[in-house]
């Protein structure tokens, strides 16, 4: 992962204490330096793309950057930032008799068939449901994928599909450089447990790059502790507090091909693929280019308190924003608020990266502390 050393003393104090988690914590925050929203590429994706013009998305220049050493760590500005906070939206806990699927075929993704997924699982829900409820359990013990939100505003057919994480997706694979070779979707960062394809969500048209815009939904995954220790990465709370273990979106767009996923698409944050409260030009193709940071707490946690990811920016109780994220080391979760339809994972990194990181901020709260 890219190392910034500069951090803000908020955020070494995690280091030392830890919270209840029953109350969401909101961990140190990233600047934005840009203003306003733009959901659609500045570009042609058949013309520049992995595979084409790999140099364009090598050039942090061209993207939403959260990694310049020489900017102060990002505050909330109400008149700056007010898009950030253009999207909330309050849960509604009605699941209306649903239940999550057990889901029973899984399909193997062999070496690297990143397309292959089991049966299809569905949700019929009508104009006056909530997507509330939904979700699957794969039987892999507490490994699971819920989804909470609100009503549908219309008849929606919502699929499901799973499928293993490949060979090309598992520690071993992964790039040691901390570059994306387009050798595996994964760049650095292997994968924990299944995958789950959502689909049937949308409420617009597809964009150019292939994403769906959906209503804002909570959507956490549940992973067993044998599946994280597989990723040889550090403790799941060094993991969250570095920005190294969250919900993972299979941006399919990054080769040039929406409709196929190869070796050239990437793994990367699920908050990246959301519509509202981004910046112009988001980064879509770094694990870590989000805005904001982890709150180290239960998803419900996070519904009934008034945190969000970004410092100075509040919420209401019971309410979502999109672009929060976060996750429980004791619950084995994590999860985030999105607008999109996608493939979704939990997604660590080899102790390798988040140690280098883990030690600089330790580092520099010492060093804070001391002055």
């Amino acid at each position: 992962m890219t190392v910034t050393p500069k951090v803000s003393l908020p955020v070494l104090a995690l280091l030392f204490v830890w919270s209840d988690l029953s109350s969401a914590t909101i961990l140190p925050t990233i600047r934005e330096a840009s203003e306003g929203i733009r959901t659609e590429a500045d570009f042609d994706w058949d013309a520049t793309n992995m595979i084409n013009n790999k140099n364009y998305f090598d050039n942090n220049s061209n993207f939403f950057d959260h990694h310049d050493v020489n900017d102060s760590d990002y505050i909330f500005d109400s008149v700056a930032h007010d898009f950030l906070s253009a999207k909330k939206m309050f849960l509604n806990a009605e699941k209306n008799g649903k239940t999550r699927k057990f889901i029973n075929s899984i399909r193997s993704a062999g070496h690297d068939d990143y397309n292959l997924f089991g049966d299809i699982f569905s949700y019929s829900l009508d104009a006056n449901d909530t997507v509330t409820g939904m979700g699957g359990e794969t039987g892999n013990l507490n490994e699971k994928f819920e989804i909470y939100g609100g009503a549908t505003g219309g008849v929606m057919n919502v699929t499901m599909q799973f499928r293993t994480k490949s060979e090309k997706e598992q520690y071993g694979h992964h790039d040691h450089h901390g570059h994306h070779s387009n050798d595996s979707v994964i760049g650095h960062s292997p994968l924990v447990g299944n995958i789950m394809r959502l689909h049937g969500m949308g409420i617009q048209d597809a964009s150019t790059d292939g994403r769906i815009k959906t209503n804002p939904f909570a959507l956490e995954a549940t992973y067993t502790q044998e599946d994280f220790d597989a990723t040889f990465s550090l403790t799941e709370f060094e993991e969250l507090i570095n920005g190294c273990l969250f919900l993972g979106w299979l941006n399919t767009s990054l080769d040039g091909n929406i409709n196929l996923v190869t070796n050239a698409d990437r793994w990367v944050h699920a908050v990246q693929g959301n519509f509202d409260n981004m910046p112009n030009n988001p980064n879509r193709h770094d694990e870590h280019g989000v805005i904001g940071n982890a709150i180290v707490g239960s998803l419900q946690g996070y519904i009934d308190g008034t945190s969000t990811s970004i410092q100075g920016l509040t919420k209401a109780q019971g309410e979502i924003r999109v672009g929060d994220h976060g996750g429980d080391p004791n619950g084995n979760t994590v999860w985030a608020i999105i607008d999109h339809n996608s493939d979704f994972v939990v997604v660590p990194e080899p102790s390798t990266y988040a140690l280098i990181g883990g030690v600089i901020s330790l580092a520099t709260v010492l060093l804070r502390r001391r002055k």
